[in-house]
This record gives structure tokens, sequence and C-alpha cells, in this order.
């Protein structure tokens, strides 16, 4: 009887970190709706704009299939367990868009550098293979028949395996902050770019920061493996797909903000617009163009 109390608790908390995870996602997409209309949909489509989209509008869309299968009643436990599967695939799937936009923000970051952009992709392509292997094989749940939908507990071993996925995609992340950090740091020790930009400034803006989050929100999620019963093992892989996506955006249209060409905006780029954009630094700056522009028309000795 404990058991089946604790469960049913379990279960219902599980409903309300769903619709948090929902409330969270979809409340980031109102309040900067009028940034995404005036930095993305205003302007010329580029490769950045498109890649932005996908992951804008990718988990909402989802979401809404799978909030409406929560109150369709299930007619055995196999559609229930099949169904469970296919939720795993999409948060896994939604994973996997935000990590490419990660890495392609890191390659842009260290000068569009090939090396950068092979390592990570083997990195990647490890990770992927580890996911394909823990996703085909076997899993023991415990199911949970409601009238509406349907709740399934994973046992001892299946969250064993499972959390393999989400330690992947935790090593990833702390790649990609490492690298960004890294980046970042150096850009904010030169004394040109510190002048012009706060060290806080350039962690926002070139994703350290939301990246950390990112990680953060996907450890939480991996603790639910060792620390929860069955019915809220893994539960958070919801937020932590909401959270992914919302900083993914945010950082999308920080750059967006600054300049066109988005996500492959390179760091030094963006550098140089935010200081031509702010007029005491041009300001400060114009007298020593001005000596440079009347050496340059001086005649030659």
């Amino acid at each position: 009887m404990g058991a089946g109390l604790s469960d049913a608790w379990d279960i219902r908390l599980d409903s309300y970190l769903r619709v948090f995870a929902l409330v969270f996602l979809y409340y980031d997409h109102l309040i900067t709706m009028d940034r995404e209309i005036k930095f993305v949909w205003a302007r010329p489509k580029k490769p950045s704009t498109y890649w932005f989209l996908a992951n804008r509008y990718f988990l909402p869309s989802v979401n809404i299939v799978v909030t409406l299968f929560e109150f369709t009643p299930f007619k055995s436990l196999k559609s229930c367990e099949s169904y469970r599967v296919s939720r795993q695939v999409l948060i896994v799937a939604n994973h996997i868009l935000v990590s490419v936009l990660m890495t392609m923000r890191v390659y842009a970051l260290y000068g569009r550098s090939s090396w950068i952009l092979g390592s990570m992709a083997i990195v990647g392509a490890a990770a992927g293979g580890v996911t394909c292997w823990v996703l085909s094989a076997g899993q023991n749940t415990t199911t949970s028949q409601q009238i509406f939908g349907c709740n399934t507990g994973l046992s001892y071993n299946t969250s064993r395996r499972l959390v393999i996925i989400w330690k992947a995609s935790f090593a990833y992340d702390s790649i990609i902050f490492a690298l960004t950090l890294m980046r970042t740091w150096r850009a904010g020790r030169n004394i040109e770019v510190r002048a012009q930009l706060p060290i806080t400034t350039l962690l926002l803006r070139d994703g350290a920061i939301y990246f950390a989050v990112m990680a953060l929100s996907n450890l939480a999620n991996i603790l639910t493996f060792y620390f929860c019963g069955p019915f809220l093992r893994g539960r958070l892989s919801e937020f932590s797909s909401s959270i992914s996506v919302t900083m993914m955006s945010r950082i999308m249209l920080n750059l967006h903000e600054t300049t066109g060409a988005g996500i492959f905006s390179t760091q030094d780029y963006v550098s140089r617009l935010e200081f031509l954009n702010d007029p005491e630094s041009v300001e400060s700056e114009l007298p020593r163009v001005q000596d440079n522009v009347r050496e340059a028309a001086l005649p030659a000795e």
C-alpha cells in the first residue's frame, strides 16, 4: 500500500513537471516574440534563420501532439509502451538538433576552424552511436494505465542503461561549454575588447552562460535516475529539452540582433559590430582614425 501511494504521488509529480516544462517553453516564446519578428522574420532569410526556426518550433510542435496523447485512452499496455518509446525518440531528436546548433556556434567562435568541427563531429558521432545502442536494447518497465494517458516506470536495470544517453549528452554539453568559455575568456583578456564589452556581456553573447544552464539541466535529469522512484526516473527530460531549446533560441536571437550572420558570426566580427554601434566608443576612436588618414595622405619622403 505504501509503495502504491508513493507511485501515485510520483505520477502526479511527473504530471506537474511536464506542465511546468510546457509553461516555461511557451512563456519564453511569448515574451521573446517581438524580438523574433523584428530580428528574424522582418530581415532577409539566411541559413541561420532556418536553423533558428527549426530549433524554435520543433519542440513546441511535438509537445502539442504529445499533450494530446496524454488525454487519449490507450487500448492496451503495448500501445502505451509504444507511445513512451516514441516520446523518448522525439526528445533525443530534439537534443541532437540543439547539439548540432551548439557545435555550429563553437565552430564559428573558433574562426570556422575545420579542426574544431572535425573533433566535435567525432565526439558527436560517438555519443550518437551510444544513444542508438541504448535505445535499440530492450527496456523493462512498469506501466500504470489511467482513464486517459499512461505512465511508465523504469526498472533499476533499464534506468541504469538509459542514463547513459543523458551522460553522453552532459559530456557533450560540458565540452561545448568549456570550449566557449575558453574562447570568451581569451577575448575578455584582450585589452581593446575588454574596454568595449564587460566579460559578463561576452559570456552572454557567446553563449557560455546559456550552455552552462543546458549542462546543469541535463545533470539534474541524470540525478533522477539514481535518486528517484521508477515513475520519476528521467522525468526531467522534458524540462531539460525545454531549457535547451529556450537557451539556444536566446543565443540565436542575441546574434541575429547584432548581425545578420546569426549563429555563423565569428567572435571578432560581432565585437567589431558592437563597437561600431556604441557611439561613445566610436567617438573615442575617431581622433586616432583621423590621424591615420592624415598620415596616409602625406606624400612619402
